[in-house]
């Protein structure tokens, strides 16, 4: 193998000239496009402008044949991809971790270009919260009239654990007592508490946005755990049914992909009749899917559909206040 690192009269570096069929990175023998021990190719050219952006992005969303047969077969084909991939045809779509991280991430951006943080109470449903007394963290409302409050869970004696009032403020309860902060935390508790209204709605809007993806990825494990859980058994009748957990891992992977990726049509699509389509569509798909994946009998499969969607609704009403909390303790 014969190697030149003399410089040209310039300063500049001349490019190292090696056999043909050696590979420049490890020196091994290498006739064919790609080198058989350290895996480089060895057709070596500069790349143009938008070969160079494609490898760029590539690394990360594969912006390629591949991007856009995985998102076609995602939406249109209800559990075809988790099969794909359980069944090993992999290399041509994008693996079900990576679709699931970037479409969150991709929805997450969206929601903060096109929904401005003033609209945020505008989104939250509040309920009557309960009587203010003393040692609670309710403000009561002017005139004697009622406070509102937007609730999230429930503690043991049936009342809200979160309430956000009207005025944005929260406020964590066991029973009928606001729980007691330590003092640095509820020294930045009632920092919050003095922001205006305005400030409080981008401060909460901006820790959702930002935490919102690891949110999601927290709670993807979870409901692999409660699909895992809802299909115990020996699978006798069903024999080609997942069972391992990381099996339910794929499915929930690419169901939680498909609901982002719903999701952001929603948000960019500006006619509500245009909506409602995609509504059908969303609740056709996650009844087909599972029954593409799994098998089974509809009624059985919609029950236990039913029992892990409700538990999961309470999972997700949970960590939404979460990022709630985190967004008011935590810049």
């Amino acid at each position: 193998m014969a190697m030149s690192s003399d410089a040209a009269g310039d300063g500049a570096p001349r490019p190292l000239t090696v056999a043909s069929d050696t590979c420049r990175n490890c020196g091994a023998h290498a006739p064919g496009h790609y080198c058989g021990n350290c895996g480089q190719e060895t057709r070596l050219t500069l790349p143009t402008f938008p070969a160079f952006m494609r490898e760029a992005a590539g690394r990360y969303v594969a912006l390629d044949g591949r991007l856009w047969r995985t998102l076609a077969t995602l939406v249109a084909r209800p559990g075809f991809l988790t099969l794909e991939y359980l069944r090993g045809r992999r290399k041509r779509y994008i693996r079900p971790a990576r679709l699931f991280l970037v479409l969150y991430l991709v929805l997450f951006a969206v929601i903060g270009l096109v929904q401005p943080p003033t609209g945020l109470s505008d989104e939250v449903v509040f309920v009557d919260a309960r009587p203010t007394g003393p040692g609670t963290d309710e403000v009561p409302a002017p005139d004697g009239a009622p406070a509102t409050t937007a609730a999230a869970g429930r503690n043991a004696r049936g009342g809200p654990l979160f309430e956000l009032d009207k005025d944005l403020n929260l406020t964590l309860r066991v029973g009928d007592e606001a729980v007691p902060l330590p003092p640095a935390v509820r020294k930045r508790w009632d920092q919050f508490r003095t922001l205006p209204r305005e400030e409080k709605a981008e401060r909460i809007y901006a820790g959702i946005l930002r935490y919102g993806p690891y949110a999601m990825v927290a709670l993807l494990p979870v409901f692999a755990l409660l699909l895992k859980l809802a299909y115990l058994g020996r699978g006798r009748a069903y024999p080609q049914r997942p069972r391992r957990y990381a099996e339910h891992l794929v499915y929930g992977a690419h169901l939680h992909a498909f609901a982002a990726a719903m999701l952001l049509v929603l948000v960019v699509v500006p006619w509500p009749i245009a909506r409602v389509p995609v509504v059908l569509w969303v609740v056709y798909y996650a009844m087909r899917s599972r029954h593409v994946v799994y098998g089974g009998r509809w009624w059985a499969g919609a029950l236990r559909a039913l029992v892990i969607g409700l538990t999961y609704l309470m999972l997700l009403g949970l960590a939404m206040a979460a990022l709630v909390v985190a967004s008011v303790m935590l810049r």
